[in-house]
């Protein structure tokens, strides 16, 4: 009798895959017909929302006797975990508390000392190799060092995020003065502005655009470096919880909040977009 019961419950599960695949199959289908293919070619959402559920048809309902990778419910149940036994709450206060500021504070001094800046850029533009011997330095080292100086500091925490995201700035700002347009030059000098007025005025605000245009993935590299900083301190911030669940080795963890992070940084990015789109005016 069970034998039976097993049969028919192994033949349901099949029969509810393929009607699932089926409805998703004519959903791509349909969508991809004449009437809605014009100028709507597949997006990245749509392929990420089709593999999500892919995943959870086959790995919740149809190949459950597999080990290697985590069933969505697990994760869903480790995702709770970490807000009651991993304290996910505060730690992502202290880490947003760090990434956020450090991103108006380097923006501020960028803006603030941009005429010496491009100055220095412009006038002595092999004042660059002399961070050669650098380039392979790993952040990861400063990191150790002021972990080991300054252990449990959040302010130093966010000391190190902003002179990152500000050195990842100014290289930026120095690789775009190699392409400057001299016709915008020419016709401010002829114009009568001041070298000062140039700089503020014509260069920069040409320049503007394309540096704040790359503050989206500059903004993903802050995440990593953050979390870095916190894995090695083991004392604040959502790279504790990352450090505690390796030690716990708690995979589902570890996954789990991959996924959450993830989904804050897509939403602080399209935050930063946005806010990019209607400040830059510059084209």
């Amino acid at each position: 009798m069970s034998s039976i019961i097993a049969l028919k419950l192994k033949s349901f599960k099949k029969n509810s895959f393929i009607v699932a695949t089926n409805n998703l199959y004519n959903y791509f289908a349909y969508m991809s017909s004449n009437k809605f293919s014009i100028n709507k070619p597949i997006t990245i959402s749509s392929i990420s929302i089709l593999l999500i559920l892919v995943y959870i048809i086959l790995f919740e309902f149809i190949w459950v006797t597999q080990n290697i990778i985590p069933k969505p419910s697990l994760i869903v149940d480790s995702f709770i975990s970490l807000w009651s036994e991993y304290n996910l709450l505060d730690a992502f206060f202290e880490t947003t508390a760090v990434i956020l500021p450090a991103i108006l504070i380097a923006v501020i001094i960028l803006e603030a000392l941009i005429k010496i800046f491009l100055r220095i850029f412009i006038n002595y533009s092999g004042i660059v190799n002399i961070a050669a011997p650098f380039k392979y330095f790993s952040f990861f080292f400063v990191a150790l060092i002021l972990n080991f100086i300054f252990p449990e500091s959040l302010l130093v925490e966010l000391l190190f995020a902003t002179f990152f995201l500000l050195f990842q700035l100014l290289k930026n700002v120095s690789h775009e003065t190699n392409f400057l347009e001299e016709e915008y030059i020419l016709a401010a000098k002829s114009l009568g502005l001041s070298k000062s007025q140039i700089l503020s005025q014509i260069i920069w605000k040409s320049l503007k655009p394309k540096v704040y245009n790359n503050l989206v993935p500059l903004h993903t590299k802050l995440w990593g470096a953050v979390l870095i900083y916190e894995f090695i301190g083991a004392s604040i911030g959502i790279g504790t919880i990352y450090r505690l669940a390796f030690n716990y080795n708690d995979l589902l963890a570890i996954i789990s909040l991959g996924i959450f992070i993830s989904i804050v940084i897509l939403l602080f990015n399209s935050i930063l977009k946005f806010v990019v789109s209607k400040l830059i005016f510059w084209k």
